[in-house]
């Protein structure tokens, strides 16, 4: 078993490397949220990825911006939208540098973890332009298949599992919710009809409704194995793929975008920006 201060110290040193290449503005990011705002209110979208992140390619021909890191949306994510316009969207998508702002309860079960892969901290900040009634589901093809394309060629899949964290009661820091582990499948579509790759996620992903979600946010730890053999005892898997642990604040709209970046901007860090918004997450469903 790995200890709490071996996983986040694995994770520092790590990301250490990284940081020492990159701008100013990339490397104290924890230090200065304030310094994105310029470029964000001017140019949101060559901008709104940082620290490493990168695009996923996955419906980038149909003009969705989203990060390689797990996303939120409906099973079909260009249905449902409340204008022809509307498109899902992920306008500010960082990559931490340490899990310095992770809840404890999500640490203690990375360290429970039978993982020897990296750990990726994240803050997301995604629209959700759907139909109030709409159903969330837990979308991870981005970030566990991190190398899809529009045109991928093949089959692949793998298993999935997420745990909800509820941060708002300090008195009674719990998880809260735990989705039960799904087998992801990404396999190419027919071109003649859809250049789009074919994902399929089971509804044991499902999350919540927009209307519970818009203007809250959630923490969660997400974990992929290519095996998907299940430890009876403690009902993890046996072997991690892949790890990652983030907050995410669901937005309607690029408007309340806009409006979110005006509200942070007297905000100096991201501590301060989550300590503003976190309040507001959601509660078990």
């Amino acid at each position: 078993m790995t200890s709490t201060t071996t996983v986040q110290n694995d994770i520092d040193s790590s990301t250490k490397d990284k940081h020492s290449n990159n701008d100013d503005g990339i490397s104290n990011l924890t230090e200065s949220f304030a310094a994105l705002m310029p470029q964000q209110l001017i140019d949101k979208y060559e901008t709104r990825f940082y620290n490493n992140c990168k695009q996923s390619n996955l419906y980038k021909p149909s003009g969705m911006v989203i990060p390689k890191l797990p996303m939120y949306h409906p099973y079909h994510p260009f249905r449902n939208t409340i204008g022809d316009d509307d498109i899902l969207q992920a306008p500010l998508a960082v990559i931490l540098p340490n899990t310095d702002l992770v809840p404890q309860p999500l640490l203690k079960l990375i360290a429970n973890t039978n993982t020897k892969n990296k750990i990726i901290p994240y803050f997301i900040v995604q629209t959700l332009p759907y139909k109030p009634v709409t159903e969330i589901i837990c979308r991870y093809q981005y970030a566990l298949f991190p190398n899809a394309t529009s045109e991928m060629s093949g089959h692949e899949s793998i298993w999935a599992q997420s745990y909800i964290y509820n941060a708002a009661n300090k008195e009674k820091e719990e998880i809260i919710k735990q989705i039960e582990p799904t087998q992801i499948k990404i396999y190419e579509s027919d071109k003649t009809k859809d250049k789009s790759p074919t994902i399929l996620c089971g509804n044991s992903m499902k999350l919540d409704t927009v209307d519970n979600l818009i203007g809250k946010g959630i923490w969660s730890l997400v974990l992929g194995s290519n095996s998907g053999t299940l430890n009876e005892e403690d009902g993890m898997f046996t072997e991690i793929s892949h790890v990652f642990v983030g907050y995410t604040y669901f937005l309607k709209d690029d408007d309340a975008y806009t409006q979110f970046l005006s509200l942070m901007k007297d905000k100096k860090t991201l501590n301060d920006v989550l300590e503003c918004i976190i309040p507001e997450l959601i509660m078990d469903t």
